[in-house]
C-alpha cells in the first residue's frame, strides 16, 4: 500500500472528499429543496435554497482547483477529477461516479484504490528510513 509524501497532502486529500461529498449531497437536494419552497410559497426558504446553490456553486470552484493539484503517488493520476483517461479493470464507481468512490474511501475508510493504476494509496505520510 502506498502512502502519501506529506502531511500537507493528507489533508488537502480529506479536505477534497469532504468538499465533493458535500457537494455532491447539495446537488441532490437543493432541486428538492426548491421545488418544495417554490410549491408551498415560502419566500424565506427559496431565498434560502438559492443561497445553497450559491454555496454549491462555490465548493466546486474550490473543488476543481484543489483536485488539479491531488494526484496518485504511484501513476501521478487526478484520482478524484472526472477525467477522460482509460480505468483500471480493478476500478468500481459509487452511484455511477469514480471520484465519488474515492472520496467515501479516503473518508470512510482511510485509504482509496486509484481508478487508473488499481493500487491503493492509504491517506497517511509515507515513513522514511532512517540509516
Amino acid at each position: 500500500m502506498h502512502r502519501l509524501p506529506n502531511q500537507q497532502a493528507v489533508s488537502r486529500f480529506r479536505m477534497a472528499a469532504l468538499l465533493l461529498l458535500s457537494n455532491r449531497l447539495l446537488m441532490v437536494a437543493l432541486p428538492i429543496l426548491l421545488g418544495y419552497s417554490l410549491i408551498i410559497g415560502d419566500r424565506d426558504l427559496t431565498h434560502f435554497s438559492l443561497a445553497l446553490v450559491a454555496v454549491s456553486v462555490l465548493f466546486s470552484i474550490i473543488l476543481w482547483g484543489l483536485v488539479a493539484r491531488l494526484r496518485c503517488p504511484l501513476c501521478i493520476g487526478l484520482p478524484l477529477a472526472m477525467s477522460g483517461s482509460v480505468k483500471s479493470r480493478l476500478a468500481r464507481s459509487l452511484l455511477g461516479s469514480y471520484p465519488l468512490r474515492v472520496a467515501s474511501g479516503i473518508l470512510m475508510k482511510g485509504y482509496f484504490r486509484c481508478p487508473y493504476c488499481g493500487e491503493f494509496t492509504s491517506v497517511e505520510v509515507r515513513r522514511h528510513r532512517q540509516r
